[in-house]
């Protein structure tokens, strides 16, 4: 399937027809599973809608009338009658954090989303401490203000110098600590900001408590604790249940730690996890790089075909690529790095205060090293700068060494510049962003100066499509708070904030096309659109079952429709009527 018709969209001509279905003996193969008297969105290049699908070993045999399908089934064959209800493919979230969102969603951290002032951040904080024994560390996530001086050590001194603290900004590039944390972790005024991060400092050079971008914040979280084997587990499956509950069946990790703090555990716990037969959902990884060091060892350790070091943080990886290939190519993706941070920190042109990840030598040489050895790459680029930034890079790796269907993609690309629409369709790149982001962070000042023409460049979700560029969709949890997919849906059509904040509708696009990129979109960015992404006959039975049809619900409706049953492979991994 080629871009274009992947990108094609066309009307759905909704229709359901009760019809029985009868159990008959056949020569056709016996069904494991049928569902029946519904209406199925197939998501096909035609959009065809039918009224049932046969599942057998795990993948879709056959899609079609209940009237035909009704030879596939037998005396052992499950059969569930939708009574009318929508089926859509599963949905795949195509930029997601799974062990660090499930931490901050099972109460391993202290989530500070709902927390809108400084003193409810404080109090949540001070919460923790009262019930943990002196000297554990406090972890915290999800600060949603957009200011660097929002906290100090001094604060979070207030809340405890017994206990070291850090408390994360909602987007994973920035947090604060306390004066413990700082001494545990050995920062001081003599301490070096790491390369592409800084470290908060006063007039006199002592820091403050900030922290800005990952390898500053690695300075302190090479100090904590490693999490067991069983929480660790258990982070990632209550993610994964809580994505099952909202009919999603695949996820990008795309940023799967393996080079820094804690990183071999890191690596063979999330493996571990990943091969263990109990993950409900499929996956994919995109490990991250820090710098170009990481990039050459990582390519030589896991791909040069030798064995690695006993102590390389690669070994599990590479490992796994030769004892278990088939388990490996299911679940890599690719090489994941970053070009700026976020919200104050993000490259934009007009932001003065933009901090690049890395010099623009070390980027070009790391995409090149990637590409040159036949890697998809996914770069996280927020500001229009950082998305030209990693154009370029792209470009300089594809001039050197030409690779046909490479899909590079960059993720997030909030507001492209004009010219970089052409850049990326000329030369097959995808963008993974997020609608949703509309929602919850446009209507902060920083977020409205941002945006001229209320919002007309933010998202441009119909321009992307104009130029023919393929787009994912993605929550990026827990750096968004909001993981349900719903949310993109609707605001990939509504375009409007929390407070009702009405942009820009130019770039909106039909909820069909939404549903298409949700689908469709996430698993050609994954180079999975030959099994998933749609529903047709070969590909993986992965399902979702919802209470209304998004093609034909009001607008407004889009984002509180709820599953009713997901399945992946054939298989119901939630069940509304069986969940308490």
């Amino acid at each position: 399937m080629n871009r274009r018709e992947f990108l094609k969209t066309s009307g759905i001509a909704c229709a359901s027809l009760i019809v029985g279905a009868s159990r008959i003996s056949a020569s056709e193969p016996t069904a494991d599973l049928v569902l029946v008297n519904g209406t199925v969105v197939t998501v096909d290049p035609l959009d065809s809608v039918v009224q049932a699908i046969v599942v057998k070993n795990g993948r879709i045999l056959d899609i079609g009338s209940d009237a035909q399908i009704r030879r596939y089934i037998g005396l052992t064959t499950k059969t569930i009658d939708l009574k009318g209800d929508t089926v859509t493919p599963g949905l795949i979230d195509a930029h997601a954090h799974l062990p660090v969102f499930g931490q901050r969603e099972n109460g391993a951290w202290v989530n500070l989303q709902q927390c809108k002032t400084k003193d409810e951040v404080l109090s949540k904080l001070a919460e923790r401490t009262k019930i943990l024994p002196k000297g554990e560390w406090v972890s915290a996530w999800g600060i949603a203000d957009m200011t660097l001086r929002f906290l100090n050590r001094d604060d979070l001194d207030g809340v405890s110098r017994e206990h070291p603290i850090l408390a994360t900004h909602t987007g994973g590039q920035w947090g604060f600590t306390n004066t413990l944390a700082l001494q545990i972790s050995g920062i001081d005024k003599n301490t070096p900001d790491p390369p592409g991060a800084k470290i908060g400092r006063s007039m006199m050079g002592t820091p403050t408590g900030l922290l800005l971008h990952y390898q500053a914040l690695y300075l302190v979280r090479r100090m904590m604790p490693q999490i067991s084997d069983k929480k660790f587990e258990e982070a990632i499956l209550f993610a994964q249940n809580l994505y099952a509950k909202e009919g999603v069946t695949a996820i990008h990790d795309n940023f799967f730690m393996v080079s820094e703090i804690n990183s071999a555990n890191f690596s063979e716990k999330y493996l571990a996890a990943l091969s263990s037969n109990k993950m409900p959902l499929r996956v994919k990884i995109w490990p991250y790089m820090p710098n170009l060091q990481e990039a050459q060892r990582g390519i030589t350790d896991i791909f040069s075909g030798k064995d690695p070091a006993p102590d390389s943080v690669y070994r599990k990886l590479a490992l796994l690529r030769k004892e278990n290939p088939s388990l490996f190519a299911e679940i890599w993706g690719g090489w994941k790095l970053a070009t700026d941070g976020g919200g104050p920190t993000a490259l934009f042109y007009q932001n003065l205060g933009g901090l690049p990840m890395h010099k623009k030598e070390e980027l070009n040489e790391m995409v090149k090293i990637f590409h040159e050895t036949g890697q998809q790459i996914s770069v996280h680029a927020i500001g229009d700068e950082a998305v030209d930034l990693t154009i370029t890079s792209f470009l300089n790796a594809l001039k050197s060494h030409p690779r046909k269907d490479h899909r590079h993609r960059i993720e997030h690309a909030l507001v492209p510049t004009p010219i970089a629409f052409d850049r990326m369709a000329e030369h097959g790149i995808v963008v993974c962003t997020h609608p949703q982001w509309i929602y919850k962070w446009v209507d902060n000042s920083q977020g409205l100066k941002m945006f001229n023409e209320k919002g007309r460049g933010v998202i441009p979700l119909k321009s992307y499509l104009k130029n023919n560029i393929a787009v994912a969709f993605g929550a990026d949890p827990p750096a968004f708070p909001i993981y349900r997919p719903q949310l993109a849906l609707w605001q990939a059509v509504a375009r409007i904030t929390e407070n009702k904040y009405q942009l820009n509708t130019s770039e909106a696009i039909p909820i069909k096309t939404a549903l298409r990129l949700q689908t469709m979109g996430s698993a050609y960015a994954g180079f999975q659109e030959k099994d998933l992404g749609s529903i047709e006959k070969g590909k993986y039975a992965d399902l979702v079952v919802w209470e209304e049809n998004f093609c034909t619900a009001p607008l407004n409706r889009i984002k509180d429709i709820k599953a009713k049953m997901t399945i992946v492979g054939g298989s119901v991994v939630y069940d509304r009527n069986q969940s308490t």
